[in-house]
């Protein structure tokens, strides 16, 4: 046997199925995901908890934002319209979440005004504020931040989190590398290791 086939027959007993590309592995776990517990566009409170066993896409906004946010919101509803083209938020086990990092001035009331003027769908996707304490500590478990700018605007990342079914950030995606079907395909993929029963 050359070395060759010795390598591609080592290759295949490693990779198990030869048939099916392991895509496991392309969503590695990254962190778990941290807690939280604010209140909905509706005054509900909503805590990570309330969200086990669902995949999570999780962003940060605020309402009077001028510059990345609204391309934020747009591109989580273009995700949202992608995961129900192709089916995968049937069962409920999808849910979006965007946290705001203007308490003070994102109350619920205004959160639901913001989701009524993009036309969102509230299905599967809830807007959360809070005291500004506990929105703080939310903003900075999660690796956020934000600081007060010109024109009573905020500084911030603008990243969005996938997180899987057992509380594990899986990815995190910048605005300007987020293609709504490649999210879909994430999504899918954890779907699978959800009917899979993996940990």
């Amino acid at each position: 046997m050359t070395a060759w086939a010795i390598f591609w027959t080592a290759f295949l007993i490693t990779r198990g199925d030869t048939k099916e590309p392991v895509q496991a592995s392309r969503l590695a776990v990254i962190r778990a995901a941290p807690d939280f517990a604010l209140r909905t566009q509706e005054g509900q409170t909503l805590s990570r908890d309330d969200l086990r066993g669902k995949i999570l896409l999780v962003s940060f906004i605020f309402t009077t934002c001028n510059g990345t946010c609204p391309a934020t919101t747009h591109r989580m509803s273009q995700v949202q319209e992608e995961l129900k083209k192709r089916g995968l938020e049937k069962g409920g086990a999808i849910q979006l979440v965007s946290i705001s990092l203007d308490p003070a001035r994102d109350t619920p009331a205004v959160l639901k005004g913001y989701m009524r003027l993009y036309d969102l769908d509230a299905g599967n996707w809830s807007f959360l504020t809070g005291p500004a304490d506990q929105v703080a500590k939310t903003i900075a478990a999660w690796g956020m931040w934000a600081r007060p700018a010109a024109n009573g605007q905020l500084d911030h990342p603008s990243r969005i989190f996938l997180v899987d079914q057992a509380g594990r950030i899986r990815e995190i995606y910048n605005l300007s590398f987020m293609n709504p079907a490649w999210v879909a395909e994430d999504v899918e993929l954890l779907l699978k290791e959800r009917a899979a029963g993996k940990p």
